[in-house]
């Protein structure tokens, strides 16, 4: 096997399904550092998935210390912020979910985090929103564009903008609610 620091290398080059290989290595300590903190297993799985994903996202970021540790410090602020915010983990947790199923962009590294399903059911939910809705969610998270750019493309007020943003949130939220949660 590849020491963690030549394939944390081949993944910055490009070679992002190697990352699966760190998944594998780590999913069991970083679940049970997750679920010493929020003491529900459903909970510990998503914080380890946020874990993970958080990890691949900011792995330019790794100085080269220890991996392991960088990781659990990951998973222990991941595993705390969810613990401070408490009922509005929730939406938090929705709203990242709700990202994650808009930018899925099919990388097998990701694939194993990203579940067909969610996207599917997020799909779905969005198309029973109203248009208003619907554009606001879909230029943030599909286009990335910030809450001033999407004012600025629809020429209204910034606060009618986060407005529609946090109503859309609150019917997602409902209905992924309603047809079963996470």
């Amino acid at each position: 096997m590849v020491n963690e620091y030549d394939l944390i290398r081949q993944i910055l080059l490009g070679k992002k399904e190697m990352f699966e290989q760190i998944v594998l290595k780590y999913q069991n300590l970083v679940y049970t550092v997750c679920l010493n903190i929020v003491r529900d297993a459903h909970e510990a799985e998503n914080m380890a998935q946020e874990t993970f994903l958080a990890a691949y996202i900011s792995l330019k970021s790794f100085s080269g210390a220890s991996f392991k540790s960088w990781l659990c410090k990951i998973a222990v602020n991941k595993s705390i912020d969810f613990k401070r915010k408490g009922s509005r983990a929730r939406l938090v947790e929705l709203d990242h979910t709700l990202h994650e199923a808009l930018s899925y962009n099919g990388d097998s590294v990701l694939d194993g985090l990203l579940i067909k399903e969610r996207k599917e059911k997020m799909d779905e939910i969005l198309s029973g929103l109203g248009v208003k809705y619907r554009e606001v969610i879909k230029a943030l998270y599909y286009e990335g564009l910030s809450v001033k750019q999407i004012a600025k493309r629809l020429n209204l007020p910034q606060k009618t903008v986060e407005t529609r943003l946090y109503r859309a949130r609150q019917a997602i939220k409902e209905r992924w609610a309603n047809d079963g949660g996470l």
